[in-house]
């Protein structure tokens, strides 16, 4: 298991936290989209697209700083980072095989299902007559 220094976790912390930061602020552009499309706000608010794009990016920008210098969130991120480095990962041999069996035992309860469903529209047919 390879050991990573606090630097290098601080370090992937705040890449994923940016990450969702972006993805908040992508989310927040399309909700006003989807807001000015019901509503036909960007007729009644000059430069609309504009300035929600600006205050999408603010927005995740902000929730990126507060994130990161809030000391109790920081805390916790840095709890799970750690958490997640005790995490055993199964090799690629493990994970085909329980691919394989995923497959199996999925195809046969389809299977199952099937008849099961079969079977009850046959006696729903004959009730139904």
């Amino acid at each position: 298991m390879a050991v990573a220094s606090n630097e290098e976790g601080k370090k992937w912390i705040q890449a994923i936290v940016a990450v969702v930061c972006i993805l908040v602020g992508y989310v927040l552009i399309s909700f006003f989209e989807k807001l000015a499309e019901w509503f036909a706000l960007e007729t009644m608010i000059p430069y609309f697209f504009g300035v929600t794009q600006v205050v999408s990016v603010l927005i995740g920008i902000g929730a990126f700083f507060w994130i990161m210098k809030n000391p109790k969130s920081a805390d916790f991120l840095n709890n799970v980072y750690q958490e997640v480095l005790k995490v055993v990962w199964p090799n690629s041999q493990q994970t085909w095989r329980h691919t394989f069996v995923i497959m199996i035992a999925v195809t046969i309860f389809g299977f199952i299902f099937g008849v099961f469903d079969f079977v009850a529209n046959y006696l729903l047919s004959l009730v139904n007559k």
